[in-house]
């Protein structure tokens, strides 16, 4: 078994006095998907903004590549270099192209490496059709992967994923689940995702965290929270999943 990638210990958080996050610990390995579901206000979020090194917890600590990291956020700016986080709304930079875009994370590089990883990133995300135009004029899921692209342009050693395939059809949301799941073993970073969804979930990760009300009922692969529930929340959360497979299928005939 190779050494974790990222290690959390205990993570805990508040905000006004309310216990958002408590007592959170977990491994991650490199080339690993863990997506994290949960309710609305379940602590997904806070956790990915903990990881980043954008908010401080109140206790516990984060361990990236065996450096503790946790103090990031104190930092004049926050965040660890080694971690991206791709929010819900891309931050794309509007009047530019997607090849720009991409290209500005790469802006500190010799112009021969920025064109080279741009140009194969680029085709890696299936947007060289598309990479002379402007965010405006492609789609969620073209904006989508091109804030993908970005985030790995520097080739980060953790990429954080907020709600990735919440604004997406179908046909895109499976497209992108495929892109993410094949940069992250192509590239071999460690990447989190969280979603409302728990298909995404089940199909696009390695391991699935259930968070409710701030606390980490289970981490485990697919079929083992499938097969084997933590609790009566989790078999219910899985059991919700089941039945939208089976009504799917009823439909297909």
């Amino acid at each position: 078994m190779p050494e974790p990638l990222l290690r959390v210990a205990n993570l805990t958080k508040s905000f006004d006095s309310q216990l958002v996050l408590q007592q959170t610990s977990f491994t991650l390995y490199p080339g690993e998907v863990l997506a994290l579901v949960g309710e609305s206000g379940a602590g997904k979020s806070t956790l990915l903004n903990l990881l980043a090194g954008l908010t401080e917890p109140d206790g516990g600590e984060v361990w990236l590549n065996g450096e503790d990291v946790t103090d990031y956020a104190r930092r004049l700016v926050p965040g660890h270099p080694a971690v991206k986080l791709v929010p819900q709304d891309y931050r794309l930079f509007p009047n530019v192209s997607l090849r720009e875009n991409v290209a500005y994370a790469l802006r500190a590089y010799a112009t021969e490496y920025k064109t080279y990883r741009t140009a194969q990133l680029l085709e890696l995300c299936g947007l060289l059709d598309v990479a002379d135009r402007k965010p405006r004029e492609v789609s969620g899921g073209e904006q989508q992967r091109t804030a993908l692209a970005r985030a790995l342009a520097e080739k980060p050693a953790l990429l954080l994923l907020d709600e990735p395939f919440s604004h997406l059809d179908a046909l895109h949301r499976q497209t992108l689940r495929r892109t993410v799941l094949g940069l992250v073993r192509y590239e071999g970073v460690g990447c989190v995702l969280v979603t409302h969804d728990l298909l995404d979930a089940l199909t696009a990760a390695d391991r699935v965290g259930v968070l409710r009300d701030g606390q980490l009922l289970q981490l485990a692969p697919p079929a083992e929270l499938l097969r084997d529930p933590a609790d009566e929340y989790v078999k219910r959360l899985m059991e919700s999943g089941v039945a939208v497979v089976e009504e799917v299928r009823k439909l297909l005939g």
